[in-house]
């Protein structure tokens, strides 16, 4: 089964998958990876409608989903690009089934603001992460450092403290995932941070560990993933190996805490497709992947094995196409660029 600590589940789980393994398969062992099956169909908007904080040019990117006690399926989305404070602001939506299409808005979610700098300003908001444990739902986000909100219901949020009576849970960069490890008795908090590798510091995947949601998280912080982009993790576990989201790149491995693997999917198919920030979720022993760009998406994915060989033909066909993409269009972006500088001097 898998589990949500899945990046924190609820009654219909929104898990953390990555797909392939992480740890080489021994001889001819199968390999469980996530192929996307049917096609995307949107839940939000890409512009929500903010009000009095309305520009023209906000939009929704990173985002939770997750059922609340009385069955209503919920989707809390960062919306960017606003005049609020920091600019961003947190946008909800509602709806009977996942498989709705345009769930129906609810509005602005008011949440507390983490303070920074001399005087103190309102930080921003960004990435909501929710799930259910022990009877409460939890709703993780880091607004300079890591804040939670708490909820009975799923409904209705109120500030929430750490065991030691504190708003700010960690310190922290972007994009926290909460999961529950429950075969370690932990939780792990994954972010974008910094690492040292080969003696210079560069972006990485980080996590802290705690025993409970409230802490005390660890001081330090251990590099998960040191390569690629670290924004957006999303981690799930199945049997004994654990599946990493990184945006639409999935890695597999036996140890939660080491992701530097080779990949074993890709969830889209194509490079630049306007799907990030994943996150999984499981409804009825059926799953499905949400991913945001012009709007906030969801599609179905089955599980489904492969031979450590058909995945290396895999990375020598596929997925060299998809990064071949990717370098195509870093170059297009670079001659805009320069083109763009031209035109200025």
């Amino acid at each position: 089964m898998a589990e949500r600590a899945i990046c924190g589940l609820l009654s219909t789980w929104t898990v953390v998958v990555s797909s392939v393994a992480a740890t080489p398969a021994k001889g001819n062992e199968s390999i469980e990876v996530p192929v996307v099956t049917g096609t995307w169909w949107r839940i939000a908007p890409n512009a929500p409608d903010v009000g009095q904080w309305k520009t023209g040019k906000e939009n929704a990117c990173d985002f939770t989903i997750f059922r609340s006690a009385d069955g209503r399926w919920h989707c809390i989305a960062c919306v960017r690009g606003t005049s609020h404070h920091g600019q961003r602001l947190f946008f909800r939506w509602e709806a009977d089934k996942l498989t709705q299409t345009d769930w129906t808005p609810k509005g602005i979610l008011d949440v507390p603001r983490g303070q920074r700098g001399r005087p103190a300003k309102p930080t921003s908001v960004q990435a909501p992460h929710a799930f259910l444990h022990g009877g409460r739902y939890y709703l993780f986000y880091n607004s300079g450092p890591a804040h939670c909100m708490i909820s009975p219901d799923g409904r209705a949020w109120t500030p929430h403290k750490n065991v030691a009576g504190e708003s700010v849970f960690f310190q922290m960069g972007r994009d926290v995932c909460v999961f529950h490890d429950e075969a370690a008795k932990r939780w792990i908090a994954y972010y974008c941070g910094m690492a040292e590798v080969a003696g210079r510091r560069h972006a990485a995947m980080v996590a802290r560990t705690a025993p409970a949601p409230e802490g005390p998280w660890s001081e330090a912080e251990t590099p998960v993933r040191t390569e690629g982009n670290p924004e957006s993790p999303f981690v799930v576990r199945r049997g004994k190996h654990y599946y990493l989201f990184q945006q639409m790149n999935v890695f597999r491995s036996e140890d939660p805490l080491d992701f530097n693997r080779p990949q074993i999917a890709h969830m889209t198919g194509i490079w630049y497709n306007g799907k990030f920030a994943p996150e999984v979720i499981e409804d009825g022993g059926k799953f499905y992947i949400a991913g945001y760009g012009r709007g906030i998406h969801v599609a179905a994915f089955e599980w489904q094995s492969k031979t450590p060989a058909e995945i290396e033909t895999w990375r020598g066909t596929d997925f060299a196409r998809i990064l071949s993409e990717r370098k195509a269009a870093a170059e297009r972006r670079r001659k805009r660029e320069q083109q763009s500088k031209g035109g200025r001097e």
